[in-house]
Formats: structure tokens, sequence, C-alpha cells
């Protein structure tokens, strides 16, 4: 893999982990959250899928890579992003982590095509959650 290959992924994957950061911080979600509640982890591995596809990454390589590291950002623990992602593509045939993937790719992708609509829904979970408690 040559440089611009590996600095396009650790941007995506910044980008990504940023994105899911300021959502889980709003929502008061922390790390354990994305592994622990099913839904918040679909929601993460939507929004990475949508933009490893988005930017036309390969799955099995590249989009895996970024994937992987922005698991390992968001979690601040570089180590735990593989094994996140591995668990993640383990969870496919669940519901909740399958609604939360919709969602998260949803989001990513209105961001997409419109900047000004900013991935809100992860947000918009974690605080309706808190309501019903």
């Amino acid at each position: 893999m040559n440089a611009d290959s590996m600095n396009r992924i650790d941007t995506l994957a910044n980008i990504g982990s940023s994105l899911l950061g300021v959502q889980m911080e709003a929502g008061e979600l922390g790390p354990a959250d994305v592994s622990e509640n099913i839904w918040v982890f679909g929601y993460c591995f939507g929004l990475f899928e949508a933009m490893a596809r988005y930017a036309n990454l390969d799955q099995y390589t590249d989009g895996m890579r970024m994937m992987s590291a922005g698991f390992g950002r968001l979690v601040a623990a570089p180590a735990q992003g593989a094994v996140l992602f591995r668990l993640a593509l383990d969870k496919q045939e669940d519901h909740a982590f399958q609604e939360g993937a919709a969602v998260g790719e949803a989001d990513l992708l209105a961001w997409a095509k419109d900047a000004n609509a900013l991935p809100a829904n992860l947000t918009r979970y974690a605080r309706r959650k808190v309501d019903q408690a």
C-alpha cells in the first residue's frame, strides 16, 4: 500500500470517528456503548461502511483498514479497532444491529449530499433511551 492510500484511509477514519465521537458526546455515550449497545454498534458500523463505499474503497482491503482504524480511534484504543470490526461482521444478522447500521448509513449519505445535514441520529437515539428510562 502506498503512502497516498494510507493517508486517505487515515483521513477517512478520522472523519468517521469524529462524526461519531461528537454524537456520542452529545448523547452522553462512552466507548463501552460501542460494543455493549448493539444498535449503537450497528450505527457506527453503518456510518463507517457508507463512508468506505462513498469513497470507493475496496471492502476487502482499504475499506476494512479504514473501518478498523475508525473503530480504534472511536474507542481510543487502536488495537481494539480490528477486534470491533470482526465483531461487527459477526453481528450482521442481529436485527438491532441492522437497524442501527441502516440509520448510520443513511446519516452519512445524507451528509455526503448536503454538508448541512450533519449526522445526528445516534445522539437522538441516545437521548430517547435516556428519556424512556
